[in-house]
């Protein structure tokens, strides 16, 4: 089975302050142009999907109606992370098995630091974004904002509060377990292996779809194989009116 794995979209209701900042159908043909291209069998939202801190989803189904029936007309696995943990229709996690009785385990990766993995840390952030939201209406506020989350994604290092190695220590934990962990939350594309038990693992992190941007993981999960996409819009597009041009 091929998978498709991508997350941290953020879909927002569009307004100033939001970080989504795609197309509806835009977005819909990146998705359906790598289905097509890679043959995928399964689609998994991997978390903060919708910006359910700072908007009811209420206001993201009126502001996205489009892109909430694609979803709905679709088998689509949503996971829950920090920003959309209420979201009802989504899981905790997903795992997968296959033949070979190798373990595929997928979850948003919030668990791992203390804002996002309890209580009072998610109550914290939450005051803070509430906040933020607040003085959002000030132009000045809207343009630093913004500045700082797309410098986060040009540097190449890894910002102190999403610190490579405080995630690559909590995916180690969960592959005593399994065979694969793949995680989100960190809006950094990610590959490492390792051994456990002279077993060969793999931790994958499938970047963030925010922004405009799209990242996101391809994996055969008979073979493991895998493969990391970070495309822009454009090229996507570019392949998939290719393809269904012949």
């Amino acid at each position: 089975m091929n998978i498709l794995v991508l997350s941290d979209l953020h879909i927002d209701t569009c307004d100033n302050f939001g970080t989504f900042q795609w197309n509806e159908m835009d977005l819909i043909m990146q998705i359906e142009g790598i289905r097509d291209l890679y043959s995928i069998d399964k689609v998994i939202f991997n978390g903060d999907v919708f910006e359910m801190i700072k908007y009811t989803y209420e206001d993201i189904k009126r502001a996205n109606p489009i892109l909430m029936r694609y979803f709905s007309d679709n088998d689509f696995v949503f996971i829950r992370g920090n920003h959309d943990i209420l979201n009802e229709s989504a899981v905790n996690h997903y795992d997968i098995i296959n033949s070979h009785g190798q373990s595929i385990h997928i979850e948003h990766g919030h668990n791992a630091d203390w804002l996002n993995g309890n209580r009072l840390g998610r109550a914290i952030g939450k005051f803070g974004l509430t906040l933020l939201k607040k003085l959002s209406h000030s132009k000045w506020v809207r343009d630093i904002y913004f500045k700082i989350v797309a410098l986060e994604d040009e540097i190449n290092h890894i910002p102190k509060k999403y610190n490579t190695i405080k995630y690559l220590t909590y995916a180690l934990k969960v592959l005593k377990e399994h065979d694969v962990v793949i995680l989100g939350h960190t809006h950094k594309l990610e590959a490492h292996h390792t051994y456990y038990l002279n077993k060969k693992k793999r931790y994958l992190n499938s970047g963030a779809c925010s922004l405009g941007r799209f990242q996101c993981i391809i994996m055969d999960t008979e073979t493991l194989k895998y493969e990391l996409i970070k495309e822009s819009r454009e090229a996507i597009k570019d392949m998939y009116l290719k393809r269904i041009a012949i």
